[in-house]
């Protein structure tokens, strides 16, 4: 089980999925987001989610990788209040959350938003 985190003074040590959520005018939507895996003494791979996506895109790969692969911590930093995981999840079906939707074994392609 994979516990969402908001505040960065609640992250444990050890591998955490981090979504980055940020607004940017020039882009659309004008509020996107990045996914990084941070394992603590290590340098994030910037391979794993190469693109910005939606937020709650990023949300949902974010959480399927992070469930996939053990890691049991997600924070969503958000320092501009954009996204609430709490009212995102209830929004989402249980199908939609129980399916894989990032493969953590699999090549860093598979992380990407479709065009």
């Amino acid at each position: 089980m994979t516990r969402i985190v908001e505040h960065r003074s609640a992250i444990p040590n050890g591998p955490v999925i981090e979504v980055h959520v940020r607004r940017d005018a020039s882009a659309d939507p004008p509020v996107i987001a990045s996914v990084n895996i941070n394992v603590f003494g290590q340098d994030p791979d910037p391979t794993a989610f190469p693109a910005r996506m939606p937020v709650m895109e990023a949300f949902l790969q974010a959480l399927a990788y992070a469930e996939r692969a053990g890691i049991a911590v997600l924070w969503i930093d958000d320092p501009g209040g954009f996204f609430r995981p709490k009212s995102a999840l209830r929004r989402t079906s249980a199908k939609t959350r129980g399916e894989p939707l990032a493969d953590p074994d699999a090549p860093a392609a598979n992380c990407q938003s479709a065009p």
